[in-house]
C-alpha cells in the first residue's frame, strides 16, 4: 500500500514540523478534495510528531486542527446546501428519491439533525457525506455549527493522542490499516457514483424532461465553484485509486517521482514544511480559478457534448502545470525530475480527470438551475 506517510515526514525540511501542511490537508480533505493520504493517518502522524515537543504546542496544534476541520466541513456544507437542494429534487426521483420522502427526511433532520451530526463524524465514511446532508436537507448552520465543531473536536483529540503515546511501529501499522480502509472505501465509492450516474442517464433519456427542482437558482460564480469541488473531488477519487492500484502492483516510480518534486521543491523554498503548503494552496486556488475559466468562458465556445469539451479544456492546465515544471528548474516535460515521462503521464491523467468532471458537473448543474427557474416563472407569473 502507498506509504505517503514518507511524503509528510521526508520533506520536512529545514522546519522539520509537518504541521503547517498537514492542517491545510486536513481543511482541504474535509472541503471535500481526497487526497492520498487520509485525515485519520494524518491526525496520527501529527500526533506522533508531536511527542517531542512540549504539550502547549500539542494544545496549539489540535486547536488549529479543530479549526481547519471546522472550516472545511463548512465548506462541504455551504456545498450541500447551494448544490445538493437542487440535485435532490431535480435528479432524486431518477434514484426513488421523490418530492414527499425527500421532505420527510428534511423534518427528521431538523429534529434529530444535531446527534446525527455528532455521530457521523465520529464514524467513518459517514464524516465526509455528514455535512453533505446537513446543508442539503436544510438543516440551519446555526445548528451545523456547535454540532460538527464537537463531533470533530472528539475526533481529532482520539486520533491525535492516540499518536501522541503510540511508538512508531504502531502509528505505522495504523496508518496502512487506515491507507487500506481508504483504498477499498475509494474504490466503492467510484463504483457507486458511476452506477448513480448511468442510472440518471438513462432514466432521463427515458423519462424526457427533467423534473422541477425546489430551491434558489444559481449564479455563474456559485456553479463554477460547485462544479469545481466536483471536478476536484472526482479528481482526487480517480488519482488515489491509480496511485493505490500502481504501488500495490509494485510500480513505485509515480510515488518516487512525487517525494523528489516535493523535495526539490523544498530545496527552492528553504522549507519542506512551506513548499508542501504552497503546493497544496496553488492545488485548490488553481482549481477554483480553471473552473471560473471553464464555466465564464470556455463552456461557450468549445465544440461537443460536456465530457469532450472538458478533455479539450484540460489542454490548458496540463499546459500551466507543464510551464511550470520548467519554471522551477525540473527540465521541459518535467524530465529533470529523473522519472522520464512520468510527470507528464501523471499530470496529463489528472488534468484529464479534472477537466472531464468539471464539464459533467457544470452541465449537470446548470440543469438542475434551469429546472429551478422553470418552477419559479410560472409561480411568478400574475393570475
Amino acid at each position: 500500500m502507498v506509504d505517503l506517510g514518507n511524503v509528510l515526514h521526508g520533506v520536512g525540511g529545514s522546519a522539520g514540523d509537518i504541521s503547517l501542511p498537514a492542517i491545510l490537508g486536513v481543511f482541504v480533505q474535509e472541503a471535500g478534495i481526497p487526497l492520498p493520504l487520509p485525515i485519520s493517518a494524518v491526525l496520527l502522524l501529527i500526533g506522533y510528531q508531536e511527542g517531542s515537543h512540549p504539550l502547549l504546542v500539542l494544545g496549539i496544534t489540535t486547536l488549529l486542527l479543530e479549526v481547519a476541520s471546522v472550516l472545511g466541513t463548512s465548506v462541504k456544507y455551504w456545498f450541500g446546501l447551494k448544490g445538493g437542494r437542487p440535485f435532490l429534487h431535480t435528479y432524486g426521483r431518477y434514484v426513488r428519491l421523490k418530492a414527499d420522502r425527500i421532505e420527510r427526511s428534511e423534518q427528521q433532520f431538523r429534529e434529530r439533525g444535531t446527534r446525527a451530526v455528532i455521530v457521523g463524524r465520529l464514524v467513518p465514511g459517514l464524516s465526509m457525506v455528514t455535512p453533505l446532508a446537513a446543508g442539503a436537507l436544510g438543516m440551519p448552520y446555526r445548528r451545523f455549527l456547535p454540532a460538527v465543531a464537537a463531533g470533530s473536536a472528539i475526533n481529532i483529540a482520539v486520533l491525535v493522542l492516540a499518536g501522541f503515546w503510540a511508538g512508531p511501529a504502531v502509528v505505522g501499522r495504523l496508518v496502512q490499516v487506515g491507507l487500506s480502509v481508504r483504498a477499498l472505501a475509494t474504490l466503492g465509492l467510484l463504483l457507486a457514483v458511476t452506477g448513480t450516474i448511468l442510472l440518471l442517464r438513462r432514466q432521463r433519456v427515458r423519462q424526457g424532461t427533467l423534473p422541477l427542482a425546489r430551491g434558489r437558482y444559481s449564479g455563474p460564480f456559485e456553479r463554477a465553484l460547485i462544479a469545481g469541488l466536483l471536478a476536484m473531488f472526482g479528481m482526487g477519487v480517480g488519482v488515489n485509486l491509480l496511485l493505490y492500484a500502481m504501488t500495490a502492483l509494485g510500480l513505485l516510480e509515480p510515488q518516487e517521482a512525487l517525494v523528489r518534486f516535493v523535495e526539490l521543491t523544498a530545496r527552492l523554498a528553504g522549507s519542506g514544511s512551506a513548499a508542501l503548503a504552497m503546493l497544496l494552496v496553488l492545488f485548490v486556488v488553481g482549481g477554483a480559478i480553471w473552473s471560473l475559466l471553464y464555466t465564464l468562458l470556455a463552456v461557450r465556445v468549445l465544440p461537443g457534448p460536456p465530457v469532450v469539451r472538458g478533455l479539450i479544456f484540460s489542454v490548458l492546465p496540463l499546459a500551466a502545470s507543464m510551464g511550470l515544471l520548467w519554471s522551477l528548474g525540473f527540465g521541459f516535460l518535467g524530465l529533470g525530475l529523473g522519472a522520464g515521462l512520468m510527470p507528464l503521464a501523471g499530470e496529463a491523467t489528472r488534468c484529464a480527470l479534472f477537466g472531464a468532471g468539471l464539464a459533467k458537473a457544470e452541465d449537470m448543474v446548470r440543469r438542475a438551475g434551469e429546472a429551478v427557474v422553470a418552477r419559479q416563472a410560472p409561480e411568478a407569473a400574475p393570475g
